[in-house]
C-alpha cells in the first residue's frame, strides 16, 4: 500500500511540475536523474530491494550461513568481516531477538571453527581464535555488558587506585635499587652496596626478601577479595559470555572426548577469566570502568599494582605454579593451589546455564507475531560485499542443491552495478527484512503428529490387552471382557469429547482420541494404518517389532513430571503469542482503516481538482474546409468567381 500511494504522489506531482523540470536541465540539455538505487519506485529496483530483504532476512535468521562463510572466506578479511557487516546485520544485538539471533551466530561459527582449526584443547590458550576474540570484544564492548564489568571489579580497582601507599612492587631487582634508594635518603650518604647486581645478589639481603614476603602477603590479601568478588557474582554475569563458554565447553567435549574435565574446563577458564576479565584489571581506562577525572590519568605504580593483581590471578585460573626460577614467590604456590580449585568451581558453574530459546522466550512464532518487521541499517558497499562473498563461496555455504539461500541468490543475479545502489557507497539505510517463506504446517509435522498419536493409541491398547512381544498383540484376537473393558473406556472419552464447545478442538489434526475406534479391532486396524505410513518415512521397523515407537513410549513415561513442565511452559508462551497476534491484528485493522481514509481523500481531493468554473467553460471553435481554405489563400473565392 505504501509503494502504491508513493506512486500515485511521484506521478501526480510529475504532471504538475514539468515546467519546472526545465529548470534541472544540463548545459548539454540532460535532465540531471536523481538516483534512489534500491529506494527508487521502480519495478526493478523494488523486486532487487525485496530480494535484499529475503536475503538479509535469510542470513540473520540461519545462523549456518555465516558461520560457514567466516571460514571459507580469505581468513586475512573474516576479523574485518565479522566486526562490521555481521554485527551490523544483527543490529549490535540491540534487542532481545537480535541478541538471541546474534548468539546463535557465534554459537554456530564457535563449532565451525573448533572443527576446523582446533587441533588440542590447549589450542584454545595458546592460540588466538577468531570466534572467541569477537565474542569477547563484543560483550566487553557494548554498553550494558560495560556496565556490568564496571560493577563487578570497578569498586575493588578504585580502591587499589585510591590507595596511594600502596606499592606491590615483587621484583628483587627493583625492591632492591628502592631499598638503596631510600637508605641513602635516610643516611644522607651514598651506599657502599653496589647499584647494579643480579636477581640472585638481591635476594642475599634479608632487607629485601623481608620487603618481597610482606608485599605478597598484602597482595594475597587483596587477590582473595577480588576472586571471592568475581566467584560471589557468577549470576551478575552477562548471559551471552556464559552461554559461549557452555557452547565451548560442550564443542571440546564432542572432539576431544578423551580429554579429561578438568582439561576442558581450563580453556573455558581462558576464556571467561584470561580473555574476558584480566584486561580490564591490567587496563581498566581503556574498558571505561573506572572513572577518571578530565585530563588525569593512571600513573605507573597504579599499573604495576594492578598487573601484579592480574598476574597472580591468571596464574591461579591457570593453576601456574612458581617455579626455582622464581622462587622468592614459591610461598604463593600454596595460595595458587586453593585459588585454583575455587575457580574450577566457578568455571563449571558460569558454563552451566539455560538454554538460549527458554532464556530469550523465542521460538518459530516469535517472528510472526511481531507488530513491526525488523530492520537493519546497512551501506550499499557492505551489501554488495555480502553478495558477492556469497557468490564466490555458494557451494561451500549451501548443502544442497534445494538450499533456499540458492533460490535466493538466483533471484538476485550478479551484483549490481553502484549505479544500481543508493549512490554514496557509504551511506546507510534501514532495510526492512522479511521472510519469503511463510510459516505453515509442514508434511514433516503431520508425520510427528501421526507418531505422538500412533503412541497414544498403542498405550490405550497396552493397558487392555497383554502378550509376548507387540506384533503378537496386534494379530492377536482379543476376549469378551477385554472388549467390554475398551468398549467402558471408550463410552467414557467420547462423553467428554462431546463436551467441548470448540468445533475446532473437535476437529483438530492433533486430536488424540477418535470417535471411529469403537471397538480393539478398529483400534488395531487404526494402528496398524499408521505404523504402515510411519514405516515408509522411516521411523519405525517392523522386523524389530516396531521398537522405535516402543523405546519412545518408555522414554514419556520416565519424562513424564519434565513433559508436565515443558507443557507449563509452552503454555505460557502460547498465550504470550495469542497476546501478541491480537495487538499484531488491532495495529494492522487500524492501518488498513487509516489506509482506506487516506486514499479516499486523494479521490476527493482529485475529483475536486477536475471540476471546472462555472464561466470558464470555452467554446470548442469549429472550422469548416471551405472557412480554412480561405484563411490560407485570401482572395481565392473571387479569382473562382471571375
Amino acid at each position: 500500500m505504501d509503494i502504491k500511494i508513493g506512486l500515485l504522489v511521484k506521478n501526480r506531482l510529475t504532471l504538475t511540475d514539468v515546467v519546472t523540470a526545465s529548470k534541472k536541465l544540463k548545459k548539454g540539455g540532460e535532465v540531471v536523474p536523481k538516483n534512489r538505487g534500491l529506494k527508487e519506485l521502480s519495478k526493478e529496483s523494488r523486486e532487487m530491494l525485496e530480494s535484499y530483504q529475503h536475503l538479509f532476512y535469510l542470513l540473520q535468521t540461519n545462523p549456518k550461513y555465516l558461520a560457514k562463510l567466516l571460514f571459507t572466506m580469505p581468513q586475512n578479511n573474516c576479523t574485518k568481516f565479522m566486526e562490521s557487516v555481521v554485527l551490523t546485520i544483527y543490529n549490535y544485538g540491540t534487542n532481545s531477538r537480535e541478541e538471541c539471533l546474534l548468539l546463535r551466530l557465534f554459537e554456530n561459527a564457535l563449532k565451525e571453527e573448533v572443527q576446523r582449526k582446533v587441533d588440542k584443547v590447549q589450542d584454545i590458550s595458546t592460540g588466538s581464535p577468531t570466534v572467541i576474540k569477537i565474542v569477547v570484544g563484543y560483550y566487553r564492548g557494548t554498553q550494558g555488558n560495560q556496565n556490568s564489568l564496571k560493577s563487578l571489579l570497578g569498586p575493588l580497582i578504585e580502591q587499589v587506585m585510591e590507595d596511594s601507599d600502596l606499592n606491590m612492587n615483587i621484583h628483587p631487582l627493583e625492591v632492591y635499587k628502592a631499598w638503596i634508594s631510600r637508605t641513602e635518603t635516610e643516611t644522607g650518604e651514598p651506599s657502599k652496596l653496589p647499584y647494579d647486581v643480579t636477581p640472585e645478589q638481591a635476594l642475599k639481603h634479608k632487607e629485601v626478601t623481608d620487603e618481597i614476603e610482606n608485599t605478597i602477603k598484602k597482595l594475597v590479601k587483596i587477590i582473595k577479595s577480588f576472586q571471592e568478588k568475581i566467584i560471589g557474582t557468577v549470576d551478575q554475569m552477562p548471559y551471552g559470555i556464559r552461554y559461549m563458554a557452555m557452547c565451548l565447553r560442550k564443542n571440546l567435549k564432542e572432539k576431544f572426548p578423551e580429554s579429561s574435565e578438568e582439561e576442558i574446563l581450563k580453556a573455558v577458564g581462558n576464556l571467561l577469566y584470561y580473555r574476558y576479565m584480566n584486561p580490564v584489571i591490567t587496563a581498566p581506562d581503556s574498558f571505561e570502568v573506572i572513572d577518571l577525572a578530565a585530563g588525569s590519568n593512571m600513573n605507573n605504580v597504579q599499573r604495576r599494582n594492578l598487573g601484579s593483581i592480574a598476574k597472580i590471578l591468571q596464574h591461579a585460573a591457570s593453576f601456574k605454579i612458581f617455579d626455582s626460577d622464581a622462587r622468592y614467590l614459591a610461598s604463593l604456590n600454596s595460595f595458587i593451589k586453593t585459588a585454583y580449585i575455587k575457580f574450577m568451581e566457578f568455571f563449571d558453574a558460569a558454563s552451566t546455564i539455560t538454554d538460549i530459546d527458554e532464556h530469550f522466550n523465542m521460538d518459530e512464532f516469535s517472528d510472526v507475531t511481531m507488530l513491526n518487521k525488523p530492520m537493519i541499517f546497512i551501506s550499499p558497499s557492505e551489501i554488495s560485499n555480502t553478495h558477492q562473498l556469497l557468490l564466490d563461496h555458494q557451494k561451500q555455504v549451501t548443502d544442497t542443491d534445494e538450499d533456499p539461500m540458492n533460490e535466493v541468490l538466483a533471484s538476485l543475479g550478479p551484483v549490481p552495478e553502484d549505479e544500481q545502489m543508493l549512490g554514496d557507497k557509504s551511506t546507510e539505510f534501514g532495510l526492512v527484512l522479511t521472510n519469503k517463506w511463510e510459516l505453515n504446517m509442514s508434511d514433516e509435522s503431520n508425520i510427528q503428529a501421526m507418531f505422538s498419536k500412533t503412541k497414544y493409541l498403542i498405550v490405550d491398547l497396552l493397558k487392555i490387552q497383554r502378550g509376548e512381544t507387540f506384533a503378537a498383540i496386534l494379530h492377536t484376537p482379543a476376549n469378551t471382557q477385554q472388549q467390554e473393558l475398551y468398549k467402558a473406556i471408550h463410552s467414557r472419552r467420547l462423553a467428554a469429547e462431546n463436551e467441548k464447545t470448540s468445533e475446532e478442538e473437535k476437529n483438530s489434526k492433533m486430536a488424540l482420541f477418535d470417535p471411529n475406534d469403537t471397538s480393539i479391532e478398529k483400534l488395531k486396524e487404526h494402528i496398524l494404518k499408521n505404523l504402515h505410513i510411519l514405516e515408509q518415512h522411516k521411523l519405525v521397523t517392523p522386523t524389530e517389532d516396531y521398537q522405535e515407537i516402543l523405546t519412545s513410549i518408555a522414554k514419556d513415561i520416565c519424562n513424564q513430571r519434565k513433559y508436565r513442565q515443558r507443557r507449563k511452559q509452552d503454555l505460557k508462551k502460547i498465550g504470550e503469542t495469542v497476546e501478541r497476534m491480537n495487538k499484531k491484528k488491532k495495529y494492522y485493522g487500524e492501518a488498513v482503516t487509516y489506509y482506506q481514509e487516506y486514499v479516499k481523500a486523494c479521490v476527493n481531493n482529485l475529483s475536486k481538482g477536475g471540476k471546472s468554473k462555472k464561466g470558464d467553460r470555452r467554446k470548442t471553435a469549429k472550422y469548416s474546409a471551405q472557412k480554412t481554405l480561405r484563411e490560407r489563400h485570401p482572395g481565392g473565392d473571387r479569382e473562382g468567381s471571375s
